[in-house]
């Protein structure tokens, strides 16, 4: 069965929920891929995992009438009976896309023609990825609630994907990868994991008052647009500039989504300008994403920290 990778959301984390830009790059350093149990040390992991898949499955009957893209899914509850599992190394509630993979695989293993899908994927056009994105949030939607679908569909694609503004989706190219690059994109994991749920109507709260919902149009979405604008065109003082106003804002006005022992950190990074740390994913925990231009000065300053670079340029 089809193995796939992780994802990592660069920019976008709730501001793409308001029409904002966002940016996903793949991430192989950690996969899954639906299989079945080989052996008895895994079998444990097995049965909590089919019955996982098992609860999803559910909620395909019941919110999947997707005549578009059609799952088989008597093919699946035969092959759950069977002991069908998803073998996965993608920490779960980290923010690189455990419940996307997982939506992903089932996807393209369950989909009728899915042979006919993937020869359609190299010239997807506006409409048919705007028709996937959907169907893949709808499916997602199981896990958290509320899902743009982003996830999946990145993970699906599994190149560098761009949502724009206006909803049009476009694979992209990144700065080339340069691994003594001086700009440095890493990811700090907090050891903690989080409830994407819990934390995504704490910040559809937060929207309904007037005041965020300004800020959010005239800051956090400008911001992050602008970000990711810079990024893509290589314009890296522009881009620390942006980047710098995004994460300040984060941490004034969504501090809720920062742990309480990392805001000190970030705040260190504003201070000091040798990096800065913004929220992967929904945040509250997981990993947090930063970036640098001085890697080496940014290691000593964060050496009580759990560091990886995953991208430099």
């Amino acid at each position: 069965m089809e193995r796939v990778n992780s994802k990592i959301l660069v920019f976008g984390e709730y501001s793409v929920l308001h029409n904002g830009m966002a940016l996903t790059i793949p991430f192989s350093k950690f996969s899954g891929k639906l299989c079945y149990p080989e052996n008895v040390e895994e079998s444990a992991i097995a049965v909590l995992s089919n019955k996982g898949i098992r609860e999803f499955f559910k909620h395909i009957l019941e919110n999947h009438p997707d005549d578009t893209f059609k799952l088989n899914v008597n093919q699946l509850s035969q092959e759950l009976d069977k002991g069908l599992f998803f073998r996965s190394d993608i920490p779960q509630g980290f923010g690189l896309g455990s419940s996307g993979a997982l939506v992903a695989a089932i996807f393209l293993r369950y989909l009728e023609k899915a042979g006919d899908f993937k020869d359609e994927l190299k010239h997807l056009t506006m409409d048919r990825v705007q028709s996937l994105k959907s169907t893949l949030g709808s499916l997602e939607g199981h896990f958290h609630g509320k899902s743009s679908g982003i996830d999946p569909l990145s993970i699906i694609i599994n190149e560098p994907l761009l949502l724009k503004a206006n909803k049009e989706i476009v694979r992209v190219d990144i700065p080339v990868y340069n691994e003594n690059g001086k700009n440095v994109l890493f990811l700090l994991n907090t050891g903690m994991a989080r409830n994407s749920e819990k934390l995504i109507k704490q910040f559809n709260s937060a929207c309904e008052k007037e005041d965020f919902q300004q800020k959010l149009q005239t800051k956090l979405i400008e911001y992050a647009n602008a970000g990711i604008n810079n990024f893509l065109k290589g314009d890296t003082e522009n881009f620390y500039l942006n980047l710098e106003k995004l994460v300040r804002f984060q941490l004034d006005e969504m501090d809720y989504l920062i742990p309480k022992k990392y805001q000190s950190i970030v705040q260190q990074g504003l201070d000091t300008k040798d990096y800065y740390l913004k929220i992967c994913g929904s945040g509250g925990g997981g990993y947090m994403i930063g970036f640098t231009q001085n890697w080496e000065e940014t290691q000593q300053l964060l050496k009580e920290e759990d560091l990886e670079v995953f991208y430099r340029f």
